[in-house]
């Protein structure tokens, strides 16, 4: 049995046998179009970073084979060769090469000055984008560039005849030439391909497709010609190159058929029930980009594997539910999840219940500090706000063990238990930010089980006193996750003493209880000296006498943090220590 390949790559969809969204008609649309449209044609393919678009031009080449000569030129890879104004060369060389052609032309041009090369080109495009008059035009040909001009029609000339041959040896319809990550490069260098571009665009039987975004030109321009370019003379130079703008069909993609399949793939409970509730979370948060959805469900089968090991006796489709919504929090709301991860009350009802009011929103934006530390100052607080309350609704729902709007104890350390994992994924986070969060995690987890503890005691013993530190003391070995609980007795030799419960957090899994009695009378002496050095028989070792007036018992229990029994255990250990200095008491 070979083993299961994990993570999910960036590696574009190659044919529409890979495509999960259910894009075909889309595809079948466009290769409609590209094989009837008349020519010279141009095709943007618009979207942010991940969208798809190269998937997109993928399965439309991959589909098209039998009928078009395919040209396919990736900016981004040749871009990395930091060729500068070769750039260029290199993309009508790919263009030329691909044609079968040997161009002189070309070689003629390569050995011309550069500036005045991408002077011609300024030139000549802006006058095709219609930014240039005719006599001005004019005078800047005559001032040198008429002879680069000259170069460049004949390579115009001889890359028509190039691709008029390819298709008649071919036999196919035309010839699709496909420009890829174009919004990868900066701006005015995208700008600077596209002007070179528009020298061929009138060649009959050609068809361009580029992957380009609309922003991402009007930026160039920008910088190639000033900001004070205004917005219209942009677009006008967009309408001109472009002939037909596509934006990807984010929006209609099948999430859910991506979802079911890409768990099944993991092979993780993909049943309809779960698959909607993951596709409400991913709508909730981080969208519908096909790259961030990689990039959500790698940090999933990471933290699933780590989780699987740290979070024990615990169904592992309930788990892995609560872990997805998590991460979905983590990715899209860092200021929430940060919240999440180190604030102790974050996950009482009286905190969760807010954002299932109807008017969540408007409360949350009354506690000003609160809304700014979850939108991490974010200009469009409100809208942020109204967004996270959304998701905090489909959040709820994925946590849920008894299906009901409220946060029990069970769900809320389930939660704490998971959530203590996710930190390790946090992009935004230092080390020492991810060290505080889980300390912040451990105070939680210790508070809770402390108290849970004095629960069991107080229906026999009445009310105990807690301790928690306010801040970490290195010094004397207090951690901030320390926790304790304490009930005083009087002693029948005239002073007051504690029986405390004390924990301590060794590591993930791991929680130290020590026993210790202190002197509440500021009698160390008189304390001392009834009590002695080990009031505690039922130890066989002998207690840790203080300067200050207290006898510790460290460690007599060691916790597995993931153990139901551990709040009988620790009150069983109190319990035990009591029978010993009840001869002391009054």
């Amino acid at each position: 049995m070979g083993l299961f390949k994990r993570g999910c790559t960036d590696k574009p969809v190659e044919s529409v046998t890979e495509d999960c969204f259910n894009v075909q008609t889309y595809v079948n649309g466009l290769c409609s179009f590209i094989r009837t449209c008349e020519t010279p044609m141009t095709i943007s393919i618009q979207g942010d970073w991940g969208s798809g678009k190269t998937s997109m031009m993928n399965m439309i080449k991959e589909n098209m084979l039998e009928n078009i000569v395919p040209i396919w030129f990736n900016t981004w890879q040749f871009s990395q060769f930091d060729l500068g104004n070769n750039l260029v060369f290199s993309m009508l060389e790919v263009l030329m090469n691909q044609l079968g052609a040997r161009n002189q032309a070309l070689d003629k041009i390569r050995q011309t000055s550069i500036a005045g090369l991408k002077k011609t080109f300024a030139i000549l495009a802006e006058a095709a984008a219609g930014g240039v008059a005719a006599e001005m035009l004019e005078n800047a040909l005559s001032g040198g560039a008429q002879n680069y001009a000259d170069d460049i029609m004949k390579l115009k000339e001889q890359f028509q005849s190039a691709v008029d041959k390819k298709l008649k040896d071919t036999g196919k319809e035309r010839v699709v030439v496909f420009v890829d990550d174009l919004d990868r490069l900066q701006p005015c260098k995208a700008v600077e391909l596209l002007e070179v571009l528009k020298l061929f665009l009138d060649c009959e039987n050609c068809v361009f497709v580029l992957a380009v975004d609309y922003e991402v030109v009007t930026l160039g321009i920008k910088q190639k010609f000033g900001n004070d370019v205004s917005e219209e003379k942009g677009k006008s130079f967009f309408d001109k190159i472009i002939q037909l703008p596509f934006k990807m069909p984010v929006a209609q993609y099948d999430i859910k058929n991506y979802v079911k399949e890409t768990l099944g793939k993991m092979s993780f409970n993909n049943d309809d029930t779960v698959v909607d509730i993951y596709v409400d979370l991913i709508k909730a948060s981080i969208g519908f980009n096909p790259r961030s959805m990689k990039r959500l469900f790698n940090t999933y089968q990471l933290l699933d594997i780590i989780t699987k090991s740290t979070v024990t006796g615990m169904d592992d489709a309930v788990r892995q539910r609560i872990l997805f919504a998590i991460i979905c929090m983590q990715m899209q709301y860092e200021g929430l999840y940060t919240y999440f991860a180190t604030s102790p009350t974050a996950l009482e009802n009286e905190e969760m219940s807010i954002y299932l009011r109807s008017d969540a929103a408007a409360a949350i934006m009354e506690y000003k500090e609160f809304a700014e530390l979850i939108t991490e100052g974010s200009i469009d607080k409100e809208d942020k706000v109204n967004a996270i309350v959304v998701f905090m609704r489909k959040f709820m729902k994925a946590i849920q063990l008894d299906n009901d709007d409220a946060i029990s104890d069970e769900e809320r350390n389930t939660l704490h238990s998971i959530l203590k994992c996710s930190v390790v994924t946090s992009v935004n986070d230092t080390h020492a930010q991810q060290e505080d969060a889980v300390e912040k995690q451990y105070r939680w987890e210790n508070r809770q089980l402390a108290k849970h503890a004095y629960e069991i005691l107080s229906k026999e013993y009445g009310e105990f006193s807690s301790w928690l530190p306010r801040k970490e003391r290195p010094d004397e070995g207090i951690k901030l996750s320390d926790a304790c609980y304490y009930k005083i007795f009087d002693a029948e030799a005239g002073f007051k003493f504690s029986l405390e419960y004390y924990l301590r957090r060794v590591d993930n899994q791991t929680i130290s209880v020590s026993i210790l009695l202190r002197d509440k009378s500021s009698l160390k002496e008189k304390f001392l000296e009834v009590l002695g050095d080990s009031p505690l028989d039922c130890y066989s070792s002998r207690g840790n006498v203080l300067s200050w007036g207290g006898i510790d018992y460290l460690d007599v229990l060691r916790l597995n943090y993931n153990d139901d029994r551990n709040a009988d255990l620790i009150a069983s250990e109190w319990k035990k220590a009591y029978l010993c200095i009840k001869k002391y008491l009054r």
